[in-house]
């Protein structure tokens, strides 16, 4: 009785914000309209998505998107939309992905700061990979209650 890694049948890269999209709507929008799952921002030059994607079908089941933005005043990378298919959670997926857009991320612009508004739901998984909590908890009407994060791993 053997199972295949369902790892192995990924391949992390940069992709298209329409390819992200029925992802994040899944996993961070469920119930509300489909182009709920598109952020302001998503089509700026600046903007980079990146995704696990199963190489079978060409389905995203991991994805976030770094965004340039403000942090304390200075240039930034802000990580937006950050989902996991369900079923794939707990896998190292994330962490995979997370790797290879800070990678990426740190070629364009390595004195770039990344902060996030994560879920508290998802606190646990930040702090995993090398983010700290830098804020009290608040609410996002659209999202539920959140914080602060920045990144301070390696």
């Amino acid at each position: 009785m053997g199972s295949t890694d369902p790892r192995s049948q990924l391949q992390f890269s940069q992709v298209s914000v329409d390819l992200i999209l029925p992802l994040r709507h899944r996993m961070l929008r469920q119930g509300m309209p489909f182009e709920s799952a598109r952020f302001p921002g998503d089509a700026d030059d600046a903007t980079v998505h990146f995704a696990a994607v199963q190489t079978a079908d060409e389905k995203a089941v991991c994805c976030l998107t770094l965004m340039a933005a403000e942090w304390e005043g200075a240039a930034a990378w802000q990580l937006r939309g950050m989902a996991t298919a369900l079923e794939l959670h707990g896998q190292g997926i994330g962490r995979q992905l997370f790797d290879h857009a800070l990678s990426e991320a740190r070629r364009r612009h390595p004195t770039w700061p990344l902060w996030c508004n994560a879920r508290t739901s998802a606190v646990g998984f930040y702090q995993r990979v090398g983010w700290e909590v830098v804020s009290d908890e608040f609410e996002i009407p659209s999202a539920g209650p959140h914080v602060k994060m920045v990144y301070s791993g390696a």
